[in-house]
């Protein structure tokens, strides 16, 4: 078994006893955040696949039907509006982009690209919604990543030089236009947490306040489980360096448990393993953090913060985290080492000696 030394941002943890973790929660490890166990008693689970990837929702079991139905539907339809790499709004928009005209886009994709350029913003330009030109260069569009070889700085340049950004686009009334043609939308870095958001504001409307939605790792809870006490929901973080978790955490209220991994999704190149997250302005992926783990009310904010710390690097991601306002983070660099922001660390139980 590797041993992790466990360095915090501006404090020290106390070695804690690892939890036990049985078999059933390791049968869905596939995700980077779990939820341990992943059901109880008196728990229901309506299963997806979207985003190309698996979704669990876990309920009251005396949850209605219709209600069920209802979130998953909303769901699919935020992922057939906001895929840039299928038909729909997002790819029209895109293809007006190119073309140097304006487009209509709804009241919701405006308000999303506005939530999103606040956030290239915050984030030193770290999370931009505006690359999937880079995106379609390095072949990271497809739900499965093929092998191949490595995009070669003249099919990279049109991009880099180009500097999209958020910041260039102009919403004006029922429309957004582009001054920049090689800006191309692609809202893979904060979807999921919008529609999880999303998802969770509808199950609250209709008076249930319980429940677990998990988009491929990118989690959210709300309330309390159905076990005995109704104890907190348990959610584990995948350790990157295997199989296994390297921490649980108890939810507290409604919370979104967001990771990003650099071992998830990758394509390998020329013999090479890279991953799918891009750092805008390298125009390559970034190298130096393994996992980003934030934890947050909003699982919009959780998301896009979640890859922006990552693509800020060692260096820089504690300056990004408190530019995006978020303060429960934890983080495995490239060397295997892991921080832990201070608020967030008396809340995470390792399962690792330090």
């Amino acid at each position: 078994m590797k041993r992790w030394r466990r360095r915090e941002c501006a404090t020290e943890v106390a070695r804690v006893s690892p939890p036990t973790i049985d078999r059933r929660q390791a049968l869905a490890l596939l995700a980077s955040a779990v939820v341990c166990p992943p059901a109880a008693a008196g728990t229901r689970r309506a299963s997806h696949f979207l985003f190309g990837s698996p979704v669990e929702l876990l309920l009251p079991a005396a949850t209605l039907q219709s209600i069920v139905d209802g979130v998953l539907s909303g769901l699919v339809a935020v992922h057939t509006r906001w895929n840039a790499w299928k038909p729909g709004e997002v790819s029209d928009l895109n293809r007006a982009f190119r073309e140097g005209r304006s487009a209509a886009a709804s009241p919701a994709l405006r308000a999303l690209i506005r939530q999103s350029a606040w956030l290239e913003s915050r984030s030193l330009g770290c999370f931009n919604a505006g690359i999937g030109g880079l995106v379609n260069a390095w072949g990271f569009h497809d739900d499965v990543m093929q092998p191949g070889s490595r995009p070669g700085a003249s099919a990279l340049a049109p991009w880099t030089s180009a500097r999209p950004s958020l910041a260039q686009l102009e919403v004006r009334g029922g429309s957004v236009t582009s001054r920049n043609p090689y800006l191309q939308l692609d809202f893979g870095g904060v979807a999921k947490g919008a529609a999880i958001d999303a998802a969770l504001d509808r199950l609250q409307a209709q008076g249930v306040n319980d429940a677990v939605l998990n988009l491929g790792g990118n989690l959210a809870a709300m309330g309390r489980g159905a076990a005995a006490g109704r104890q907190p929901w348990t959610i584990g973080i995948r350790d990157p360096a295997g199989p296994g978790l390297l921490a649980t955490l108890q939810t507290e209220g409604r919370e979104a448990v967001v990771t990003s991994g650099s071992y998830e999704r990758y394509r390998m190149l020329d013999g090479e393993r890279y991953t799918h997250i891009l750092d805008p302005q390298l125009g390559a992926p970034a190298a130096d953090i393994v996992s980003v783990t934030v934890v947050h009310r909003s699982a919009t904010l959780a998301d896009a913060a979640a890859t922006a710390l990552l693509v800020a690097g060692p260096a820089r991601w504690r300056v990004v985290a408190e530019r995006m306002g978020v303060d429960g983070v934890v983080v495995v660099d490239r060397h295997r080492r892991v921080s832990v922001t201070p608020r967030l660390a008396p809340r995470v139980q390792f399962t690792r000696s330090s």
